[in-house]
């Protein structure tokens, strides 16, 4: 986790698929299963294991920080090399 914390659960970025896995397992005929004693079977659900698997890529993606705009003090002095360099090793 990168232990920056979002203003609400609304504003972060996995909210949706975790909606989507949550709407899933609760209304699911397979994930609701239950034995005599009203226990969870814990069946097996390719739907809720494809939304788990969303949820969980969701959850790790990372956003790229927005570079400074040119103007901006942050953005002073630097250069980003993209070819080859022409120094002596």
């Amino acid at each position: 986790m990168s232990g920056t914390p979002y203003p609400s659960f609304v504003d972060a970025p996995w909210t949706d698929a975790y909606v989507r896995l949550a709407n899933h397992c609760s209304t699911c005929a397979t994930c609701t299963t239950v034995d005599k004693e009203g226990v969870n079977l814990a069946l097996p659900c390719a739907t809720a294991d494809q939304l788990n698997e969303e949820y969980r890529q969701a959850r790790r993606a990372r956003t790229a920080p927005a570079s400074p705009p040119p103007d901006s003090p942050d953005s002073q002095g630097i250069e980003i090399a993209t070819g080859a360099f022409d120094r002596p090793c």
